[in-house]
């Protein structure tokens, strides 16, 4: 059986703030730097599963309207889509077995366990192991966060580990990854995808 660990956000999906930055701006009549400053305050603690956005919103700001929470979530939920399904059907091919190692919200979370029921029209990983900050209450690159993966999963230790951020990967040399930089903001995704299926598919040495 083959290994990898994949990133979600810049790897297998974009990710763009900035619609709801701006809408967030326009609608409570704040600049751009106090939007952004909102979001940089609220995302370490929602990656841990400490908060969620709703309520950030209505503690930070006083917004008493259910209405304009309602309407910013939904901007929320949409910062992050789906690009394409070439990665899927490469480690489908090579029965690739694939952990889902992300900094992601309670809201996304859910979100991607959505992508991943029968029910969806194009399934995401479904039978990927997820292993997200806000379940083990640590966010990468901190090393507890890969240490109780590696605990839960020692089978994946020397796979490979494909990640956008060069901090994340150089915490994840230490416990043994193969890293592997790739960022659909970046990249051209067909020449990464080649480069992946070279190391994938490169005999183990005995």
């Amino acid at each position: 059986m083959k290994y990898a660990c994949l990133d979600i956000g810049n790897v297998l999906c974009k990710v763009d703030f900035s619609p709801f930055l701006n809408h967030l701006s326009r609608t409570l009549n704040i600049t751009m730097d106090e939007a952004q400053y909102f979001l940089n305050r609220t995302q370490k603690l929602h990656d841990m599963g400490l908060t969620s956005v709703s309520d950030e919103l209505r503690d930070h700001f006083k917004i008493k309207s259910p209405m304009i929470v309602e309407e910013l979530l939904k901007l929320w939920m949409k910062v992050v889509w789906r690009e394409n399904d070439a990665f899927e059907a490469l480690l489908e091919k090579h029965n690739v077995q694939v952990a889902l190692l992300s900094n992601i919200g309670i809201e996304h979370a859910g979100m991607v366990e959505e992508w991943q029921t029968p029910k969806s029209i194009r399934p995401f990983f479904p039978e990927s192991i997820k292993h997200f900050s806000c379940h083990v209450g640590a966010r990468k690159p901190s090393s507890l966060f890969y240490q109780s993966f590696l605990l839960e999963h020692p089978e994946f230790k020397g796979c490979l580990y494909v990640d956008d951020l060069q901090e994340n990967l150089d915490t994840g040399i230490k416990f043994g990854f193969q890293p592997f930089r790739l960022s659909l903001e970046e990249d051209d995704i067909s020449e990464k995808l080649k480069q992946i299926e070279k190391i994938i598919t490169k005999p183990v040495s005995t």
